[in-house]
């Protein structure tokens, strides 16, 4: 998927919720419960399209979806919109949470999606396995782009639980989105950086005289 596309699903994400939202409240005058579920319906409905459009499983957007349905679900249940959004930070946090225990038990979270991502690859996957076995360096790299995404996601999950109860439920629902969604991409920013300093580390290694011919 090239950069513009990419893009282009990111400001959906971020944007057909919250346009959702205050259409409810403001087109239709419907409450804050039932404009933020018709919100994260939109948000649950656009992830399972990309799933089908791709037709490609991804384990993390159904782990995101599931929690969608369960924050509907205690929403609707209890009357409290609030309880929907420190639900999806709650999940946030399990979730960074995840990645860093990764780093220390078994295979970090980094270098499994990555696998999946290139699992019609069975050369490369060959060779990383290998690398894994042989190679510190290449270890070290998938651990510290997990323990960096485990670390950024729990930072944003920490951030948002003060906010979601003392700003109002309309603020949060521009606020929300624009903190998780901008935190996701100053770590893919970052992945980008780190990926290429690492790049020309390799290149220089693979200059240097002792390695040559």
């Amino acid at each position: 998927m090239n950069r513009s596309a990419t893009l282009k699903g990111i400001i959906a994400d971020i944007g057909l919720p919250i346009v959702a939202y205050w259409a409810c409240r403001s087109a239709f005058g419907l409450s804050e419960e039932v404009s933020l579920a018709v919100g994260g319906v939109v948000a649950v409905g656009r992830a399972l399209f990309v799933a089908v459009a791709r037709r490609r499983f991804n384990g993390l957007a159904a782990f995101l979806a599931a929690g969608m349905v369960v924050s509907l679900l205690l929403t609707l249940v209890t009357g409290n919109p609030r309880l929907m959004l420190a639900k999806e930070s709650v999940d946030l946090g399990l979730l960074g949470l995840l990645a860093l225990g990764s780093c220390l038990v078994g295979r970090p979270l980094m270098y499994a999606l990555m696998r999946r991502l290139n699992v019609a690859d069975e050369a490369k996957l060959a060779r990383w396995d290998h690398l894994w076995q042989t190679a510190p360096p290449f270890r070290r790299v998938f651990v510290t782009l997990t323990a960096v995404w485990g670390s950024g996601l729990l930072f944003v999950s920490i951030v948002r639980i003060p906010l979601i109860y003392s700003l109002s439920v309309d603020a949060m629902t521009i606020v929300s989105p624009v903190l998780q969604w901008g935190t996701i991409a100053a770590l893919i920013g970052w992945s980008r950086l780190y990926r290429n300093q690492r790049k020309r580390k390799a290149a220089v290694a693979m200059a240097a005289p002792g390695r040559r011919g």
